[in-house]
């Protein structure tokens, strides 16, 4: 995508170069050149809102900035299944979607579903969660405890994210949602731990394991 403005800038500037050299009258052909270019632009992907750039049929649930890009957190409006989009700017006004993941859906009996895209500290990690549990009042990523199994109870509250604030990033479900940024994919970061409105445990999804869980010891 870069490379391809680059070219599209060195071409326009050249062309107008030319007609200003051989002192013909440029704005004609510029306006012409332009209106080519934009729609050409538009054709491969680009948009002129990050919300535009969002895969079709698509309506943004919420957005974060980062240095290098934007993270949308979005809804599928055919199906309501959920998904992640990693939205890049590029001279300035121009939108692209450049990667994300899509197709999630909070089954009924589940008590949250997470969708995860990103890797490496530069590109970041989001984390999206949906729940329709009304008990789910916050949703905590993170970890400080070692070999964890689903078989093994272990003590967690808000209590022990205050304790270990270094550790763990806290969400507040807000219509139904919570939705991360985080340096990068690992152990710790995908590990999921839903909170009650008092801050004791209700659910967990533990590094390794498949769905989500409720607590029931």
């Amino acid at each position: 995508m870069y490379n391809l403005l680059v070219f599209l800038a060195i071409a326009l500037i050249g062309i107008i170069l030319y007609l200003t050299i051989t002192k013909r009258k440029p704005w004609k052909f510029i306006v012409v050149i332009m209106v080519i270019i934009i729609g050409a632009l538009l054709l491969i992907g680009f948009r002129f809102t990050a919300s535009s750039a969002l895969p079709n049929d698509t309506k943004p649930i919420e957005s974060i900035e980062t240095i290098y890009w934007k993270a949308i957190l979005y809804e599928d409006v055919n199906n309501h299944t959920f998904g992640l989009a990693k939205i890049n700017r590029s001279i300035g006004f121009l939108y692209y979607y450049s990667g994300g993941t899509s197709d999630y859906i909070l089954e009924g009996n589940e008590p949250f579903q997470v969708a995860g895209f990103g890797s490496d500290e530069e590109d970041g990690f989001m984390v999206g969660v949906r729940t329709g549990n009304p008990n789910i009042k916050y949703i905590v990523v993170g970890n400080h405890l070692e070999d964890l199994t689903p078989s093994v109870p272990y003590n967690f509250n808000r209590e022990t994210v205050e304790k270990y604030p270094d550790r763990y990033h806290v969400k507040e479900i807000i219509d139904n949602h919570a939705f991360f940024v985080l340096d990068e994919y690992s152990e710790a970061t995908w590990t999921i731990r839903a909170l009650d409105k008092d801050g004791n445990l209700i659910a967990d999804k533990l590094f390794g394991t498949g769905e989500a869980r409720y607590i029931e010891w």
